[in-house]
């Protein structure tokens, strides 16, 4: 018994995609509002990361009665229209439905990413705040604890594989330690040629893809980067 709504997203390049939604009916004018957001953001990501995946398709919401939210290609289920959450599930689009993890040990690839570009939206679109407290708040659950690496050595225990502290938070600081390694630019270009290599997109991925990309695009060897922190557990 859904209420439909489109709005259509304006890419870099001067075309538009249509954000089609599914909501609950007494949902509908609160859900039109918070889903505005979601055309900032996917004008953003396609301007850092390339255009959205399937623009010649659609992007959209499905409310449904579960928590959180799961990013089917083209159509986030989603649980709120939360800012967080509609950055995260659209995020997926890009890392996750256009590149796809190989191994579950490559988890991170999508949920480490998808929670660092949620972290981007509060850094190019929101309050110096906000990206200051999205740090801060990732750091401390991440430090909060001892042990544990980005790379899941048990990929037989779902809950390792989804760990939140070590496949999503630590790995999105992971991201924010290689763009400062590298710098923006050639971090932001490394990560594109990553996405768009015709090995990869559309296909699946390792850790070793990115890592050779951000290499190639620096002229940085990262091999200690990746040992240190990606299979290394804790922190100093």
């Amino acid at each position: 018994n859904y209420a439909a709504y489109s709005d259509y997203a304006p890419l870099p390049n001067g075309d538009s995609v249509e954000v089609l939604n599914f909501v609950y009916p007494q949902s509908l004018n609160t859900a039109k509002n918070q889903t505005k957001k979601v055309l900032q953001y996917i004008h953003l990501y396609s301007k850092l990361f390339g255009n959205y995946p399937f623009a010649k398709e659609k992007y959209g919401h499905a409310q449904f009665g579960w928590g959180g939210g799961m990013e089917h290609q083209t159509m986030s289920f989603m649980t709120n229209f939360s800012n967080s959450l509609q950055a995260h599930e659209l995020a997926h689009q890009w890392f996750g439905n256009k590149v796809s993890c190989a191994t579950w040990q490559d988890a991170w690839l999508s949920e480490g990413f998808a929670t660092y570009l949620t972290g981007l939206t509060n850094e190019f679109l929101g309050v110096p705040v906000l990206w200051q407290s999205w740090k801060q708040s990732n750091l401390s659950a991440v430090t909060g604890q001892n042990g544990g690496s980005v790379f899941v050595t048990d990929t037989n225990d779902i809950n390792r594989i989804f760990d939140g502290r070590l496949t999503y938070q630590k790995g999105a600081l992971v991201l924010h330690t290689l763009r400062w390694k590298v710098g923006d630019s050639c971090f932001f270009k490394g990560v594109r040629n990553y996405l768009n290599d015709p090995k990869l997109a559309y296909k699946n991925a390792h850790t070793a893809d990115l890592q050779h990309h951000l290499e190639k695009e620096s002229g940085t060897d990262l091999t200690e980067f990746f040992k240190d922190w990606y299979y290394g557990q804790g922190h100093p």
